[in-house]
């Protein structure tokens, strides 16, 4: 296997951001190059986290782990379809290989997983929007665009933030996790280094503040021309829920992103009914993609527990 630089379209592949996961989780990232043997292509760059025992993990807060095909030059979808197999192929040689610890999603684009179902790996369909940038206001439900022009009128304002604007940041992020049972696990120091290692020109904070100067909602996207943007992290207070300053951040987040250049937002996930229907207000397209996992008890478990989660409504 030749290691190599990936192309850049997803800003979980840059420099800066595989720096970022071994800084903050203690994970070992590498570029990973997969050619058929004494080809050039057809091959597969992806890039690969491992722990301490050498094998592949999703460190959190990664919502995928980049994967880009490269074919040979044909429109012949049946020889597409023959590379990627043997491609594929290679690649699930190395999660055996390495072994996997937990799950791993790949982004949209890898559209089939069947290797990994056919050694063995469990395989899971979730969901998230794509919007498409420059972005339309209009194309929000009347619900988000009322709640966001209530929110303006009342006073809140919003802004791209620096490093003077994180422990509000982190504020949002505690208050939300705490409301929804998780933890974000990041401090001011975090946001700091990963605005150090990936620029302000990637790392974009936003903020809304309050008519007193108060943090009341934040979000952080990563992204920049010629890259998808994703939202990262996102977090309201809870004395602000009702007040429209998430959609009004969201707003203001979409046409910044647009002013970038950007083409294509990945709003990040949509696998929790509450979830799903509010990003759906923003009129982006509902897009599919794979978790593959391996199959042992503690992976059966956790897919029972989120059938119990689902049939009773504990979300």
């Amino acid at each position: 296997m030749q290691k190599t630089k990936l192309i850049i379209r997803n800003p979980l592949s840059l420099d800066g951001w595989l720096e970022f996961n071994a800084y903050k989780w203690g994970v070992k990232p590498s570029r990973l190059r997969v050619p058929e043997e004494g080809k050039e292509l057809p091959s597969a760059e992806v890039v690969l986290y491992t722990d301490s025992r050498g094998r592949i993990v999703q460190p959190p807060l990664n919502p995928y782990l980049p994967l880009v095909f490269h074919p040979t030059a044909t429109v012949k979808t049946s020889r597409i379809y023959r590379q990627w197999t043997k491609i594929s192929e290679l690649l699930v040689e190395q999660f055996i290989e390495r072994g996997l610890k937990g799950s791993v999603a790949f982004p949209p684009e890898v559209m089939d997983v069947r290797q990994w179902q056919w050694n063995s790996f469990l395989a899971e369909v979730r969901y998230t929007f794509y919007i498409r940038l420059p972005y339309n206001l209009e194309l929000a439900d009347l619900s988000q665009r009322s709640k966001a022009r209530k929110a303006k009128k009342e006073g809140f304002s919003c802004e791209v933030a620096g490093s003077e604007a994180f422990r509000g940041v982190v504020e949002c992020m505690q208050d939300t996790g705490n409301r929804q049972g998780f933890n974000y696990r990041l401090t001011h120091e975090d946001l700091r280094n990963a605005l150090t290692f990936l620029g302000e020109e990637v790392f974009h904070v936003y903020v809304c503040r309050s008519p007193s100067g108060e943090v009341a909602s934040a979000r952080v996207a990563l992204g920049a021309p010629g890259m998808i943007a994703m939202d990262w992290i996102a977090g309201t207070k809870r004395e602000f829920l009702k007040s429209g300053v998430t959609q009004l951040l969201i707003a203001y987040e979409l046409d910044h992103l647009s002013r970038l250049r950007i083409e294509v937002f990945d709003f990040v996930g949509a696998n929790l009914p509450t979830v799903s229907l509010a990003k759906a207000g923003w009129g982006g397209e509902l897009v599919p993609y794979y978790v593959v996992r391996p199959i042992n008890l503690r992976s059966l478990a956790a897919l029972a527990a989120r059938a119990v989660q689902f049939r009773w409504g504990k979300r």
